[in-house]
C-alpha cells in the first residue's frame, strides 16, 4: 500500500514538472501566437511636451560681509579719574534716548560747582560797585568836582571787574561741565554690546566703560574685489543671507569707500539693512549677491531632472514621440530651476511626467 501511494506521488510530480516546462515554453496556454516581424508597437505615452529654449539670467558676484551698526560706540570717560557709582543696564539690555548709562562720583565736582558760583557772586557784587562809581565819577569830573585821573581809575577798576566776573562765568560753566561729565546718558535708543565696568571701579579715558550700538541703523561692511569697482553704484538693492537665522535680507548700498586695500585688493561696501533686523546684531557672518550683469543659460525646472545615484536625466522626445532620458549634468540656478550644463542642446523638448 505504501510503495503504491510513492509510485502515484511521484507520476504526479512528475507530470506537474513537464506541464510547467511546457507552459514557460509556451506550448501550453499561451493562446495565439503573432508572427515574427509582425509585433504591434504600443501606443506611445502621453506627455506634456516643453521646448528647451536659452534664457537670461544675471550674474551675481558672493561676497562675505559682517553686519555693523552704523552706530556702535564705546562709552569712555572724559573726567581724569572718578570712581563707578552706577550701571544700570547689563549686556543685551535696551534703552532709551537721554538714559543714564554710567554715573560716576561727583562729590568733589559738585563742590567746585558751588565754590564757582559763589566766586561769581562775589565778581558780580565788584562789578556793580565798579559800575555805580564810574558813573558817578563821570557826573563829578564833568562838574570838576574830582580829577580825571579819579575817573581813569574808576574807569580802569570797571574794565578789571568786568574782566573778573567774565573769568568767574567760565569757571562755573568748566565746574558744571565736568559735573556733567560724571553722569553719562545714552545719545540714542539702543542696546547694551558690552559692559566693562561695574560699581567701584576706577574709569579713565583709557578704559572704555561700555559698549553700545544702535539696533535700528545696522548695515553689512562688505569687502568686494577690486575689479568690480565699477560694477557697484549707491542705491543698488543687494540681497544677503544671515546664515545664523536662516533668512534673507535686502540691503542698499549707501557708501563706497573710495580706497583699496593693498593686501587683499578689495574696497568697502556698505549697504544698509532694510525692513526688520530686530534678530541681527554686530559681527553677524553674512553671504552678499552683488549683481555684475547678465548671462544666456539652459534652465529646466527641478522636478524635470530625474536622479540615480550620482548621476542626472532629463526625459527628451525622440523622433518616434516617446521619451528617452538623456545623461545631463546640472548646477543648482535658484528659485527651483536648474541649470544644464552639458548633455542636451537648445530647441529639444523635455518633459517633466516621465516617470
Amino acid at each position: 500500500m505504501k510503495k503504491t501511494s510513492f509510485i502515484i506521488f511521484g507520476a504526479a510530480v512528475t507530470g506537474f514538472i513537464v506541464w510547467a516546462m511546457l507552459y514557460q515554453s509556451g506550448t501550453v496556454g499561451a493562446g495565439e501566437k503573432t508572427p515574427a516581424g509582425e509585433k504591434t508597437p504600443p501606443p506611445p505615452e502621453e506627455h506634456v511636451w516643453r521646448k528647451l529654449e536659452p534664457r537670461t539670467e544675471p550674474t551675481v558676484f558672493k561676497a562675505v560681509g559682517t553686519v555693523r551698526s552704523r552706530e556702535e560706540i564705546d562709552v569712555i570717560s572724559r573726567l581724569i579719574t572718578a570712581r563707578v557709582t552706577e550701571v544700570p543696564f547689563r549686556n543685551g539690555e535696551r534703552f532709551k534716548s537721554g538714559d543714564v548709562l554710567i554715573k560716576m562720583e561727583d562729590r568733589d565736582l559738585r563742590a567746585k560747582v558751588d565754590a564757582a558760583a559763589e566766586n561769581l557772586k562775589g565778581a558780580e557784587s565788584r562789578l556793580k560797585f565798579a559800575e555805580a562809581e564810574d558813573e558817578r565819577n563821570a557826573t563829578l569830573v564833568r562838574s570838576r568836582a574830582v580829577a580825571a585821573r579819579d575817573y581813569e581809575e574808576s574807569t580802569s577798576n570797571l574794565d578789571a571787574a568786568r574782566a573778573q566776573a567774565a573769568m568767574m562765568k567760565h569757571e562755573l560753566l568748566n565746574a558744571q561741565t565736568n559735573l556733567e561729565y560724571a553722569t553719562i546718558r545714552a545719545p540714542f535708543d539702543g542696546v547694551v554690546s558690552e559692559r566693562g565696568s561695574d560699581p567701584g571701579d576706577l574709569a579713565t579715558p583709557l578704559n572704555p566703560l561700555m559698549k553700545i550700538f544702535n539696533p535700528s541703523k545696522l548695515q553689512v561692511q562688505i569687502p568686494v574685489r577690486e575689479g568690480l569697482y565699477s560694477k557697484v553704484k549707491n542705491g543698488d538693492e543687494l540681497r544677503v543671507a544671515i546664515r545664523s537665522t536662516g533668512r534673507e535680507y535686502t540691503a542698499t548700498v549707501r557708501e563706497i569707500v573710495p580706497a583699496v586695500d593693498a593686501g587683499s585688493r578689495s574696497f568697502i561696501v556698505n549697504a544698509g539693512l532694510d525692513g526688520a533686523t530686530d534678530e541681527l546684531m554686530p559681527g553677524m557672518f553674512a553671504v552678499c549677491e552683488i549683481p555684475t550683469g547678465t548671462r544666456t543659460v539652459l534652465a529646466v525646472p527641478e522636478s524635470a531632472v530625474r536622479r540615480i545615484g550620482q548621476l542626472e536625466y532629463l526625459a527628451v522626445k525622440d523622433q518616434n514621440g516617446r521619451a528617452v532620458r538623456t545623461l545631463v549634468k546640472t548646477v543648482p540656478l535658484g528659485n527651483g530651476l536648474l541649470e544644464i550644463i552639458s548633455g542636451v542642446e537648445p530647441g529639444i523638448e523635455y518633459t517633466e511626467s516621465e516617470k
